[in-house]
């Protein structure tokens, strides 16, 4: 069964790149592009960290909760016993998570 749902998961990845998002914070639908510029209008600063309020992750600067941001925008689906990461703006895939960020900070733009 488990194989079954991230076969379909993988067919909707790769059919219909995701051009918007669902913000996991206050639910709005942003593009994928806007994402990391519109978490960062959730970050929270407590002295001198920011947290991330899609996983609680504290960064401690903004260059830092950037790159993180852009980590929530891959994701995973397990296939032949692996991984395969997949970018969430283009659909691309890669065999490590490394790659995939690598990708979207050369990639794409998150101005």
């Amino acid at each position: 069964m488990g194989s079954d749902t991230n076969k379909v998961a993988e067919a909707v990845i790769k059919a219909t790149p995701r051009s918007k998002l669902r913000c996991p914070k206050c639910g709005a639908e942003v593009d994928a592009n806007s994402f990391v510029t519109h978490m960062r209008k959730h970050g929270r600063i407590g002295g001198k960290t920011i947290t991330c309020d899609v996983c609680g992750a504290k960064l401690n600067s903004e260059g830092a909760f950037l790159r993180h941001m852009k980590e929530h925008l891959i994701v995973s689906v397990r296939r032949n016993g692996m991984d395969i990461y997949y970018c969430l703006v283009c659909g691309q895939e890669f065999i490590t998570k490394n790659s995939a960020i690598t990708h979207l900070l050369k990639r794409h733009s998150f101005e």
